[in-house]
């Protein structure tokens, strides 16, 4: 049967079938259009973007899960429209390698050093993949709070996002797993799988978002 012909057969039928003010909201589910949730800040086209990513324990810092993250975002700004150049994670690793007092540095120096025009700071306040290194089971899970840094405007006025005080607050988990014996690499296995997840989150208000379509999940 063609589409046209379906099309039409249903909305004889759906209204005998609901009846009334339900019938035409599931016809205005079914024919409406798609639900999307436009950016919250728009980076311009040719923008700099750096993704600096920090975890407020030094034992959680996690580089198999910071280099997912940031390998996922760069495909989904691309994906969803963004138009910013990403700074490659590789640069600001070799920029934090280089400098033992990097850690004091204001994030604007960091964005000017590496050469961006903003800064996606993103701060793990807690990152867990396994609760302690014999566990048997894997417990990924990360909370974290975010924040974009204009990097040239004055210090009072850097953060041009989110528009309240605060920074915008994440958190992903994944499904408890069994580790066997034999496979070492579970819990980086996990990490990356977490920071895959994550990035769906983290990209969220700098993109179109279908929100009919469930966040993905890594299998």
């Amino acid at each position: 049967m063609k589409p046209r012909r379906a099309a039409a057969m249903l909305l004889l039928v759906l209204p005998g079938l609901l009846g009334g003010c339900r019938a035409a909201g599931a016809l205005a589910y079914y024919f409406g259009p798609p639900r999307v949730q436009k950016p919250e800040f728009v980076i311009e086209p040719g923008r700099k973007l750096a993704l600096l990513i920090e975890a407020v324990r030094p034992s959680q810092e996690n580089p198999v899960f910071s280099r997912a993250l940031h390998e996922r975002v760069v495909t989904m700004l691309r994906e969803g429209g963004c138009k910013a150049e990403v700074i490659a994670y590789r640069k600001l690793f070799d920029l934090r390698q280089r400098n033992k007092d990097f850690a004091r540095w204001p994030i604007q120096k960091i964005g000017r050093k590496l050469g961006a025009d903003y800064v996606l700071y993103i701060r793990l306040d807690d990152l867990v993949i396994r609760q302690t290194p014999d566990a048997p089971v894997l417990t990924p899970s990360v909370r974290l709070h975010m924040k974009l840094i204009d990097v040239h405007q004055p210090p009072p006025h850097a953060r041009v996002w989110p528009s309240d005080d605060d920074a915008r607050p994440v958190r992903c988990t994944r499904q408890a797993t069994t580790v066997a014996d034999e496979n070492p690499e579970a819990a980086d296995t996990q990490a990356r799988k977490l920071g895959y997840d994550t990035a769906y989150y983290v990209t969220m208000p700098f993109i179109k978002v279908d929100l009919e379509k469930p966040p993905p999940v890594e299998p």
